[in-house]
């Protein structure tokens, strides 16, 4: 079984070649490597001239396009079984592709697999921190509405899968792995954890997610725009319920200008069941007013990189 590793780069002609790196020492061989260059204005060009005399890897160049846009770039162009989405400044373990190909072979059920990823600043690949973040498996659709607990580059995906949802959405900017997740969840991909750090992700003080407000908006347009999708596809009430609890708390986060009127649709579609869940929103709603609750993660990485 074959693996696509999608490489998208952007300016990062220093560190593009660690990640290639590490895919290469893989001890699992079946991979392919697609590096798509999003429009690097840097010297990535020369830098992948000089790593192609080292690696094997096939390179596209594109206008930019964004995240999203590359990465379904490298999907349009990959022969393999499965996709990992490695994003250029980050890594992968030796052992990675092998375990999760390995968990695939023993559960043909199994659409995705995720695993636990360290994080380090900068260069310092050796002093790795963890953020701890929740295990969800099987149909995580009810865990994940209310927050991406997956890291991108810690996923081997069915190549078949992410393009029967549609890819990513080339719209967002923020959070384009958290709306395909949810898409597949909602079509009823079953995802699964191996429960070893596979994979590291680099903070750096121009990629850290310390915008708060940023990301809140961004939860709530990527839940908002799969609103209709969701209750079309689901008649279970508790889990439609579970959706406008997690819409109407990412508004609040947001202080979007559409709360009330989401509010109230949500309301009538929910019925006397949903009372007591939305006037817990609604204190929260008003409570937001005088306090604003911060963002546990983004905290630790803040003191993470304030220690440096």
């Amino acid at each position: 079984m074959k693996v696509s590793v999608i490489i998208p780069t952007y300016n990062t002609a220093n560190l593009v070649g660690q990640a290639i790196e590490s895919v290469h020492n893989s001890t699992y061989k079946n991979f392919e490597i697609i590096v798509v260059d999003d429009g690097s204005t840097d010297n990535t060009k020369q830098t992948i001239d000089a790593l192609k005399q080292k690696f094997e890897f096939t390179y596209i160049y594109q206008n930019n396009k964004g995240l999203a846009g590359a990465r379904n770039t490298g999907i349009q162009n990959a022969s393999g079984d499965f996709l990992v989405f490695l994003d250029s400044d980050d890594l992968v373990l030796p052992t990675k592709f092998q375990l999760q190909v390995d968990f695939f072979s023993k559960n043909k059920n199994a659409d995705a697999v995720y695993s636990f990823s360290d994080c380090f600043v900068e260069d310092d690949a050796n002093n790795r921190f963890n953020i701890g973040l929740p295990v969800f498996e099987g149909n995580v659709l009810n865990n994940l509405l209310f927050g991406n607990f997956m890291h991108v580059n810690s996923v081997i995906v069915r190549t078949s899968i992410v393009k029967e949802v549609g890819m990513f959405n080339e719209n967002y900017k923020e959070l384009e792995d958290w709306d395909l997740w949810l898409r597949m969840s909602l079509n009823g991909s079953q995802f699964y954890c191996i429960k070893e750090v596979l994979s590291l992700v680099r903070v750096r003080k121009g990629s850290m997610t310390t915008n708060q407000d940023k990301m809140n908006k961004a939860m709530d347009k990527v839940l908002s725009n799969l609103e209709t999708k969701f209750i079309v596809q689901h008649t279970n009430k508790s889990l439609i319920l579970n959706f406008f609890r997690a819409l109407l708390g990412f508004k609040v986060l947001a202080n979007s200008p559409d709360f009330y009127s989401t509010f109230f649709r949500a309301q009538k579609i929910c019925g006397l069941s949903s009372l007591v869940s939305f006037a817990k929103i609604f204190l929260k709603k008003l409570v937001f007013y005088f306090y604003r609750p911060s963002n546990t993660t983004t905290n630790q990485l803040e003191q993470v990189w304030n220690a440096k």
